[in-house]
């Protein structure tokens, strides 16, 4: 699926486009890592290994690619921009 390898994490979360994003101001780096950096809530519940684009971006997934784009679909807010 071109998703998994061609979208941004924005993308897939269909971000506003928040300018003080660190996925977007360090774009080759994965979000999970950013995440883990800063050392917040995410880490410590281990948010990121539930997130759709976790599950795409390390081809973890026994979804379906109707059921993916259902959960994109869905998806209305940048987790790292909040």
């Amino acid at each position: 699926m071109k998703i998994r390898n061609g979208w941004s994490c924005w993308d897939i979360m269909n971000c506003d486009g928040a300018e003080n994003c660190p996925a977007k101001q360090q774009p080759k780096t994965p979000c999970w890592e950013l995440a883990n950096e800063v050392g917040d809530y995410r880490r410590f519940c281990n948010i990121c290994q539930d997130c759709i684009v976790f599950v795409l971006k390390t081809n973890r997934t026994v979804l379906s690619d109707k059921q993916i784009k259902s959960i994109m679909q869905k998806k209305v807010e940048c987790a790292l921009a909040v």
